[in-house]
């Protein structure tokens, strides 16, 4: 009887709770901003110009692991950026459109990542840079880029 007391004792135990909470509250921060995402048009316009041009190499998820990652770690070569850890959030729009439209070799970026410029107008680059922006918003990163003025 003792030690199912004990038990009890622990999971009614202040630090066990404040964990509970903790926990609940990030996942509810993640749900958050998942809807908030599939609320926001721009963003899922960008991304289908994602999925359709990126993914290969970005990864279905933006997490840089596309189906191209593996040929390119063989090649011991710059790999696709991880989207979803924040890094670009702060870049300026400018710089992220110089990128998609002229391609990475040009900009001292991968010589894998291709010119867009001519495939995807400058209204479809604006939704994918919308998307690279906000998509760590899904993976826990916060950051107040879309209301941000465009650089």
């Amino acid at each position: 009887m003792k030690y199912q007391y004990t038990k009890l004792r622990r999971i009614n135990s202040p630090l066990f709770i404040a964990s509970i909470l903790i926990v609940f509250l990030s996942f509810s921060q993640l749900l958050l901003a998942a809807t908030d995402l599939g609320d926001d048009p721009q963003f899922q316009r960008g991304k289908k110009i994602y999925d359709r041009y990126c993914s290969k190499c970005h990864g279905k998820n933006a997490n840089g692991e596309g189906r191209m990652t593996k040929l390119y770690r063989r090649k011991r070569e710059q790999l696709p950026t991880n989207f979803t850890t924040g890094t670009y959030i702060d870049r300026p729009e400018d710089y992220l459109r110089m990128i998609i439209t002229d391609g990475g070799e040009k900009h001292s970026m991968s010589k894998y990542m291709p010119p867009f410029g001519d495939e995807i107008n400058h209204a479809g680059v604006d939704d994918l840079i919308h998307f690279i922006k906000r998509t760590p918003e899904l993976h826990g990163f916060s950051g107040d880029t879309h209301s941000k003025n465009k650089q």
